[in-house]
């Protein structure tokens, strides 16, 4: 195997890896009418490499599948994620604009979800609540992580197959 190919393997298993730890360890705050799932703060690896996107939805797929979401919310959460990061990869130029995808990708289609799948509010409740929770993830950890990251060589770096 390729030794790129095995390295991007590897990075997106630690990304899976990473969002259904944090996705575990705030569990409590995860699921649910009211979501603030820290785990989404990843979403910023995109802008950093686009290929974060496969690890992303894979995290999403595993923590919503090993957490006991019911069936839809196994399958289509993670369409969620995978909406919004290509999203944020076609307006990476303007993270700021960018991070506002996971929230309206998030509050739709989760929002349908727990108003349909899980029937725990209407949509004109279930798609705001899912989106502010998202938006104050992105917005007040992801942005803040994202500006101290952009500025570290090493962290863009591990990025950077050529590094290697």
């Amino acid at each position: 195997m390729n030794r790129l190919v095995l390295r991007s393997a590897l990075m997106q298993a630690m990304i899976a890896s990473a969002y259904v730890v944090l996705v575990y360890i705030f569990q409590f705050a995860s699921f649910g009418l009211i979501q603030f799932r820290v785990a989404e703060v990843l979403m910023i690896l995109v802008f950093f490499d686009r290929k974060s996107v496969i690890g992303l939805t894979l995290g999403c797929f595993l923590s919503n599948l090993l957490m006991g979401a019911i069936f839809i919310d196994v399958i289509i959460g993670p369409v969620a994620t995978l909406l919004a990061g290509i999203a944020m990869v076609m307006t990476q130029h303007h993270p700021k604009v960018a991070m506002i995808w996971p929230a309206v990708f998030n509050g739709v289609i989760i929002g349908f979800i727990l108003s349909y799948g899980y029937v725990l509010a209407p949509l004109v409740i279930s798609i705001p609540s899912v989106f502010i929770g998202e938006a104050l993830v992105m917005y007040l950890i992801g942005l803040p992580v994202y500006m101290i990251l952009s500025r570290n060589q090493g962290f863009k770096e591990l990025f950077n197959p050529k590094a290697y």
